[in-house]
């Protein structure tokens, strides 16, 4: 997934955030998070963060002497993310063309 990768602390966790859809996903689970308001009545509202499971495939990186290795997961677990990488959901994307795409995608 082409993401412009910002790591930064939600919840004490380390994560990525999409730059189209602001979705933040945690870089050692794959794990999706959204802030929930406990109850919207109330003033002022108080928020905290919750997990919409396990969204993306996680691969272990390391860099050693400025190397870096990727190990890709060899987990046969099927996630949401994986419908991005089929041929289908490609060519839909692509012949949507530059009007559907966010900025950082339009280099």
């Amino acid at each position: 997934m082409p993401w412009t990768c910002v790591a930064t602390g939600f919840n004490r966790r380390s994560c990525i955030v999409c730059p189209w859809h602001q979705y933040k996903i945690t870089l050692g689970e794959g794990e999706a998070l959204y802030q929930a308001v406990d109850d919207p009545t109330r003033q002022p509202l108080r928020t905290h963060w919750r997990s919409k499971g396990v969204k993306q495939r996680v691969h272990k990186v390391r860099e050693v002497n400025g190397n870096v290795t990727v190990t890709l997961s060899d987990s046969s677990e099927i996630m949401e993310s994986d419908a991005y990488e089929t041929e289908k959901y490609r060519t839909l994307w692509f012949k949507a063309g530059p009007k559907s795409s966010p900025e950082c995608y339009k280099k």
